[in-house]
């Protein structure tokens, strides 16, 4: 009994010292589990894939995400569009980098560069799309690629497409989508429908290749009629 009772005590102050250490190490190095409880990334291409399946290129950005209402400013992430998933690169305590994939359970918003996206579901299928605007009108874009098989010159490997998107705008709680200038000026009110294409054409505005900038511009512009 007395065997027992020492292997029982060595147990129990071996899971505390574990858990105080790992307490400990959350404090030094800032490992929140709010922020990393996903799971590790482990989408590898096939050799000889053209491309990559990221929203810009492999390399990693200075971000910030928001996740159940707390924000977590300074790290390090990329955006793999292919997989719709949000990749979150961090240093580990021996020095080594990792890569998870930050979970979608709590995840409101992110910021990428200068590219602020958020989590929005409708009908029951959430997407991350970018948001441009401040209300109360808002343009959305949802970034996407495909992998297709390359068949020319008789070698048989895929590439990937560039990134595209689809193009929206959020009016009250619904998803309208557009594609050209004509498309965009009919989803609003018929009696602001002279006012925003005389702005476009003021601007010389062409929405299949406008800049960020000149769609924030535009959505306000209408937003504030």
């Amino acid at each position: 009994m007395r065997s027992l009772l020492v292997i029982i005590l060595f147990f129990l102050s071996g899971k505390l010292i574990s858990q105080d250490a790992a307490k400990e190490m959350d404090r030094v190095y800032g490992l929140d589990p709010l922020l990393y409880n996903g799971k590790k990334y482990t989408y590898f291409l096939p050799s000889g894939t053209g491309g990559n399946q990221f929203l810009f290129s492999t390399d990693y950005f200075t971000g910030e995400v928001t996740i159940k209402g707390k924000s977590f400013e300074g790290i390090t992430l990329n955006y793999d569009i292919y997989n719709q998933q949000l990749l979150l690169q961090y240093a580990s305590e021996t020095g080594a980098f990792n890569i998870i994939e930050i979970s979608k359970a709590w995840l409101e918003s992110f910021r990428l560069g200068n590219l602020e996206f958020q989590c929005l579901s409708f009908d029951n299928d959430p997407h991350f799309y970018q948001v441009l605007g401040d209300g109360p009108f808002y343009i959305l874009y949802y970034w996407r690629k495909e992998l297709r098989l390359n068949n020319s010159y008789g070698a048989k490997n895929f590439t990937f497409t560039p990134s595209m998107k689809s193009q929206y705008v959020f009016i009250g709680d619904k998803l309208q989508p557009f594609r050209n200038n004509r498309s965009l000026i009919s989803l609003f009110d018929p009696g602001h429908k002279s006012e925003i294409k005389n702005y476009i054409y003021r601007n010389r505005i062409k929405i299949k290749n406008a800049s960020d900038q000149t769609m924030t511009e535009l959505i306000n512009y209408i937003g504030n009629l």
